[in-house]
């Protein structure tokens, strides 16, 4: 069964990271497909100021105030307008046929797109956020957690196998060591060759058997009495099943803590490229500012003679590279967030805000990546640990827990996701009872702590089989 809900769980986590990158794939399209329409808006204007000029310049030469060689120099600024349009259109066909083809629609449709500037607020505390959620969502670790997770219930099983077959007492040692916090590889090994050495013992040496009817005592050696799974024939080939199991487990818990490192390594990264196109998106848009300003400065002393034609016609020039600048920023900048939101499993979702960010005064990302010191108050967490244990052999089991003192609990309760009691409240030190079923899938439980008859904390179990882990976290009164 915990295989069986390994690979669904992984199936489910599999096909949300391959919704989350397509939608990222599709997004990027949509974007490109704005892009272009929003550089075509800008070029055809510029196109029309050209040919409104171009009209302009042709009346004053037809009443000789103008030479014929100014005349064409507005005509050549109309031509050039022209094709810097064609091509912009062209940009629009090849990024809306790319979309179509994603979405399976038709390219020469009228369908509309529309453009409204959002922004992310990219801060540290938000960036340490992206990361706990990535860690919570991030497919790759996601399976590494859970091949811990198995490893971990592969132990527990062999352990209780050992103890059932061969009595607690000749386990008690090897669970002591198992149990430490740091556990001495070594004397383990040396522990485990001396339980192997005791079990071979017992069957060594002969059963003295009176024979029935008989004045005779016969002497039997024990091994031809040992049973097909008695002494070491129990470990058939496999004699290091626990130690094998455990470095396994060792395993996965190195490859479990690499891929979170890495992930965590990939979050960091994706949010300084956010923060770089960030402060590349408000440097665009402080200089389009600018830009802007001047170009209506100058368009009032031109309208009085103060300022010469060509000398205007360079300041628009330069108002419209900073807007075309700015265009770019933006989707340069929805680019990087969409990475980001990529790599922190989708973090970024509801995180959206309309408008252009606040680019006048906006974090400057270069304090230092410290992660944030323990939580206190509401945000505290504790940990502890679930048990579950057979009451009724295959029909009903036992859950307890085992939290710190710190938490402050007095009872404790089984709820579903939804919300729904699993039987009733019980002491902290008590058992709740109920099917076997019910304990299957802990991952789909919550257990609620109590002071009294106030909520305190919450934890979903994690782990499978007969025991895992509580995070819980402080919720109602005990915020």
């Amino acid at each position: 069964m915990p295989a069986l809900r390994e690979q669904l769980g992984e199936a489910k986590r599999e096909l949300a990271s391959k919704e989350l990158q397509l939608r990222s794939e599709v997004e990027k399209l949509y974007d490109t497909v704005l892009q272009t329409m929003d550089n075509e808006a800008l070029i055809t204007q510029k196109w029309r100021l050209a040919q409104k000029q171009l009209e302009t310049l042709e009346t004053k030469r037809k009443f000789g105030i103008i030479q014929q060689e100014e005349a064409d120099k507005g005509k050549e600024a109309a031509d050039q307008a022209a094709s810097e349009l064609k091509v912009a259109r062209l940009a629009v066909k090849s990024a809306k046929l790319q979309l179509g083809e994603k979405l399976g629609i038709d390219p020469e449709s009228d369908f509309t797109l529309e453009s409204k500037p959002v922004y992310i607020v990219l801060t540290q505390a938000q960036m340490w956020k992206f990361v706990a959620y990535a860690e919570k969502n991030d497919f790759e670790l996601y399976k590494d957690t859970e091949s811990r997770k198995m490893a971990e219930e592969k132990v527990n099983l062999t352990r209780k196998l050992y103890a059932s077959k061969f009595g607690e007492k000749e386990m008690r040692l090897l669970e002591a060591m198992y149990s430490a916090p740091a556990m001495d590889y070594n004397l383990f090994m040396a522990n485990y060759d001396n339980l192997l050495a005791e079990i071979e013992r017992k069957w060594e040496g002969i059963f003295m058997i009176p024979v029935p009817f008989v004045p005779m005592i016969l002497p039997v050696p024990k091994v031809l009495l040992q049973g097909e799974y008695d002494g070491l024939r129990y470990f058939d080939d496999v004699r290091y099943s626990l130690p094998v199991s455990m470095l396994e487990l060792d395993k996965a818990r190195l490859k479990e803590q690499d891929t979170r490192k890495k992930l965590m390594n990939k979050v960091k990264k994706s949010y300084l490229d956010a923060k770089t196109a960030e402060e590349a998106y408000a440097q665009a848009l402080r200089l389009a500012d600018q830009r802007k300003a001047e170009l209506e400065a100058a368009g009032k002393k031109q309208a009085v003679g103060w300022m010469k034609e060509d000398e205007y016609e360079k300041v628009k020039l330069a108002s419209e590279e900073a807007q075309k600048g700015a265009i770019a920023g933006y989707y340069a900048y929805k680019s990087a967030l969409s990475s980001l939101n990529i790599v922190s499993g989708g973090a970024l979702d509801n995180a959206w805000k309309p408008g252009p960010p606040p680019y006048r005064d906006i974090d400057d990302g270069l304090a230092p990546m410290t992660e944030p010191s323990p939580r206190t108050g509401a945000e505290r967490t504790f940990s502890g640990r679930w048990t579950v244990k057979d009451a009724v052999e295959g029909i009903t089991a036992e859950l307890s827990v085992q939290v710190p003192k710190e938490l402050g609990a007095t009872h404790y309760a089984l709820f579903t996701k939804e919300g729904k009691p699993v039987g009733g409240k019980v002491p902290l030190d008590g058992k709740i009872v109920h099917l076997n079923q019910v304990f299957a899938g802990m991952s789909n439980l919550t257990i609620r702590f109590f002071k009294d008859n106030d909520a305190i904390a919450e934890a979903v179990p994690d782990g499978y089989g007969s025991s895992g882990t509580l995070a819980i976290t402080l919720t109602g009164k005990g915020e």
